[in-house]
């Protein structure tokens, strides 16, 4: 390439464009790595947390669960014949049968007393039988519910145990008291299906921190040790909460990312360990990531502008001297050639080669203006024709918002009575309204209001389906008309409105706004019309706002009285009989109608109308 042609496109304004469009993209695009970056970081620790909590949950329900149908088979075995003889061989043969021992495991005791709490026999298939170890207030046995004594140990290296009681009663005879011995090795063998990380670990205790499981056993279960041992400081097992996620350092020196889990109900806990290594080695990965990304991006941001300058900036460096040349008054140079490029450096080229052609060719000078006319022409008819569209458009849609209006909507309602009075199929408005949406714009600011207006029309717009028309009905209010769809299914759609507006939060200048919004549901009903229909759900929304607001309520037909349908009938017959009078005469009676109409701010349609977490049933619509 010439000297001179580099550097004339040094000093152009396309070769100053490419500069700072590379370093403004390099920055954006580092900026926002780092940025990026920071995030992933904390999302790796929360996604670790948030599935660690939920392992947790289920480790701790399948726990309560174990225990529960542990007592569930001892409440069943209270009530056999057998049992309830309290005779002491036809119990002793019936407690060491297969059909029970096989509800037990190894080392976990059956024992039957007698009303006066004296021993009667236990299912011991070898040796002499011999009571519990730990005592028993056996004044706390019932006869419904399973008694749960705390966890202890029969010996120091024995696996921790807690015994169940139920009360057998006999009506024939006398009352006794039926004893079972719960292992927690029952329990044990579960945990290793349960994974927490790669190399991650559980521990269980009680609620006085007595360590009751550790993968270590041979260290932490041959005698009793507490929770402390492991490095935390004293803590109330019963009432300890790991709200966010945090690294903990044991005694091993190492740091663990901590959950917890306690049952007051069973009196079991559970603390999980994930090595700091395993989060790191995953925010490692992330960050790794991110910097390839972030190298790619540049090299792409490098290859576009290689490609502008090829493209724009060497085209229009050559175009620039062919008409300096022109300018010169040469006249006599070749036409300008780009090749066969479409775009505006094509566009512009054509245009200099057409003025070029013009002045050496005077004579087609009025041809070519009339041509330039009738383009001109064509365009203007054509920019009328859009402008027109427009203000169609604007005529049927709410400016801030962007959503269909009211005049809009009434239209749509007024088409879809008529195609359902042919399928037959139902469909359902649903009334909205924004909770406190004037302390808002007291408090925030209209402009504030405005955004938050936006943002709801959007989200709820978000999750509509194709043909479901939703419309700002005015203020603050909202009307979702649902084809094809009861009442059941616009009461779940009206809900997921409802939770995905409680979720969101809108931000304006520094201050964080949560947002609800209360719905009415109602179907139409051909016998009260469309206002009367709609009526029906703004009269649920109001019950919502007296109810407390941030809710759905669904207004049901039975609701509906006989005079509501009287007067139903009365205002269709005479909007009916306006029909039909020629459009000067029905003027003024048109009018008269809409003065007995509801109007916004009367306390009727205005105060009755949800966002933070996604449902089993919500899809079910129609």
């Amino acid at each position: 390439m010439p000297i001179h042609t580099i550097s004339g496109f040094s000093r152009s304004i396309v070769f100053k464009v490419l500069i700072v469009l590379i370093v403004s993209m390099s920055l954006v695009v580092t900026g926002s790595n780092f940025i990026f970056t920071s995030k992933q970081t904390n999302l790796m620790l929360e996604w670790s947390f948030n599935n660690n909590e939920s392992m947790l949950t289920q480790i701790g329900n399948m726990a309560s669960s174990e225990m529960k149908q542990f007592g569930d088979r001892l409440t069943l075995l209270a009530k056999t014949s057998e049992i309830q003889s309290l005779d002491p061989t036809t119990a002793t043969s019936y407690l060491k049968s297969y059909s029970v021992s096989s509800l037990f495991i190894s080392g976990e005791t059956v024992t039957l007393y007698d009303r006066a709490f004296e021993f009667i026999c236990d299912n011991s298939m070898v040796g002499i039988p011999t009571e519990s170890p730990y005592p028993i207030d056996f004044s706390r046995i019932t006869q419904h519910r399973p008694y749960m004594t705390p966890w202890f140990r029969e010996a120091k290296d024995a696996p921790p145990k807690r015994l169940f009681g139920i009360s057998i009663m006999n009506r024939s005879s006398s009352s006794g008291f039926l004893l079972a011995s719960f292992s927690l090795r029952r329990l044990w063998t579960n945990f290793p299906n349960y994974k927490i990380g790669k190399n991650g670990f559980l521990v269980a205790i009680n609620g006085q921190g007595e360590i009751l499981y550790h993968p270590d056993l041979k260290r932490w279960l041959t005698d009793t040790h507490k929770i402390t041992e492991l490095g935390f400081a004293d803590i109330d097992p019963r009432n300890y909460v790991i709200k966010k996620a945090h690294f903990q350092e044991l005694s091993d020196k190492k740091q663990y990312l901590v959950n917890y889990f306690f049952d007051t109900n069973t009196d079991f806990g559970i603390f999980a360990f994930q090595p700091k290594n395993e989060i790191d080695d995953l925010i490692s990965s992330a960050i790794q990531a991110s910097i390839a990304i972030l190298f790619v991006a540049i090299l792409i941001i490098l290859i576009v502008a290689a490609w502008m300058f090829y493209t724009l900036g060497l085209p229009l460096n050559r175009m620039t001297r062919h008409i300096r040349q022109i300018s010169d008054g040469n006249l006599d140079v070749d036409e300008i050639h780009v090749g066969n490029r479409k775009d505006e450096l094509g566009q512009l080229s054509n245009a200099f080669n057409s003025m070029h052609d013009t002045i050496k060719r005077q004579i087609k000078e009025l041809n070519a203006h009339r041509d330039i006319l009738e383009q001109e022409v064509k365009e203007r008819t054509k920019d009328l024709e859009e402008v027109n569209k427009k203000l169609e458009l604007i005529s049927k849609t709410d400016e801030l918002t962007g959503l269909p209006n009211r005049r809009e909507m009434n239209e749509t309602i007024a088409n879809e009575m008529g195609r359902s009075a042919r399928t037959h199929k139902p469909f359902c408005f649903i009334f909205i309204d924004i909770d406190h949406f004037k302390n808002i714009n007291d408090t925030y600011g209209h402009a504030c209001g405005d955004i938050i207006l936006k943002s709801v029309a959007q989200t709820i717009r978000g999750l509509l389906r194709k043909y479901d028309v939703f419309a700002r009905y005015g203020g603050e209010e909202f009307l979702t008309l649902l084809p094809e769809t009861d009442l059941e299914g616009a009461r779940v759609v009206a809900e997921r409105f409802r939770r995905q507006i409680e979720r969101m939060t809108v931000r304006y200048a520094d201050f964080t706004i949560k947002i609800t919004i209360t719905l009415g549901v109602a179907k139409f009903d051909d016998r009260l019309g469309a206002d009367r229909s709609i009526q029906m759900a703004d009269k649920a929304l109001y019950q919502g706002k007296e109810g407390g607001r941030n809710r759905v309520i669904v207004w049901k037909p039975e609701w509906v009285t006989e005079a509501d349908y009287e007067a139903a009938a009365i205002e269709l017959a005479a909007l009916k009989k306006n029909a039909e009078v020629p459009k000067g005469q029905n003027f003024e009676l048109s009018i008269d109608y809409l003065d007995d109409e509801p109007k916004k701010g009367n306390g009727t349609i205005n105060d009755v109308v949800v966002d933070e977490g996604s449902t089993e049933s919500e899809d079910k619509q129609g």
